[in-house]
């Protein structure tokens, strides 16, 4: 980073493949700036442009676990249904090149159906990887034989068998944060993965049909400090629990009210590394 033109600490040039560390790759803020996205001659976007990026790449090879089937993810063109920067982050710490595309679902599932809030959050993923396989396969721009990877993720937090999703307001948000203060409570993520091909256009009414479309969850145990209210009240105030399941993002400054978890970390961020590299090497390996 350098003092430049564009104001201190503007990021220079990445090299596609150079080697970064994990940390390096998943913050998304590196003294100051904004980590965005990286166009084809490697020079990252102002952050100002940010919301506008949809195609995310931070590195040109998949590594970790996702090296055993590297040469399969050369043959697809993955799709994040989500529109979440954790998972956006998340994804590209794993070197995924990865175009989103928010799903319209309205996750309205009824819960009481539900016996086991994991269950649910798998069915909502289910749900919004189906609505992007569907838009993907009626869009006339994509290339006919074009096979794609969706991935779709959603997270909940479980208190006792009550679902917390994101909070609808600012006393929505105390009155989670307050019922979670001093006990332990579960966060389910499920995860739907949809493997597909465009299909011909030939006059045929021929429909895509998934080469293998499944669905998972999975579950961390977390302890929650107790949280006098003035904290509260403060950790609402910064925004930072606003758009998060249960009210608060383990990464940020909520990740100081927690005394301690079991299970997999970036589960509560949203995406379960290990679960979801599992999942894409058993789906591509066999189709």
């Amino acid at each position: 980073c350098r003092q430049g033109r564009g104001g201190p600490f503007m990021a220079q040039r990445w090299r596609p493949g150079a080697r970064a560390g994990v940390g390096e790759r998943v913050r998304r803020r590196v003294f100051g700036c904004e980590v965005g996205r990286f166009g084809r001659s490697g020079v990252e976007r102002p952050a100002s442009r940010l919301k506008r990026a949809k195609v995310v790449l931070v590195c040109e090879a998949s590594s970790g676990m996702l090296h055993l089937c590297r040469n399969e993810l050369k043959q697809v063109k993955v799709v994040l249904a989500s529109q979440s920067p954790r998972r956006q982050e998340l994804m590209g710490s794993l070197g995924l090149t990865f175009e989103t595309s928010v799903s319209t679902f309205d996750e309205d599932l009824d819960k009481s159906n539900y016996p086991e809030a994991a269950d649910y959050a798998a069915d909502t993923a289910f749900h919004k990887v189906q609505d992007v396989f569907t838009r993907i396969t009626e869009d006339p721009s994509r290339e006919q034989g074009d096979r794609y990877l969706v991935i779709g993720a959603d997270t909940v937090v479980d208190l006792g068998g009550q679902v917390m999703e994101k909070p609808s307001d600012k006393q929505h948000a105390f009155e989670m944060l307050k019922q979670l203060s001093g006990n332990s409570h579960r966060v389910h993520t499920g995860v739907a993965v949809c493997h597909f091909e465009i299909p011909r256009r030939d006059g045929s009414d021929g429909k895509a049909v998934p080469l293998a479309f499944t669905k998972c969850s999975e579950t961390t145990a977390v302890t929650f400090s107790d949280l006098p209210d003035e904290v509260i009240h403060a950790y609402i105030e910064s925004g930072e629990p606003m758009d998060k399941a249960g009210s608060y993002g383990i990464q940020g400054a909520g990740g100081s009210m927690v005394s301690g978890i079991q299970g997999c970390y970036f589960n509560v961020m949203g995406l379960p590394l290990n679960r979801l590299s599992k999942v894409l090497i058993d789906l591509l390996k066999t189709n």
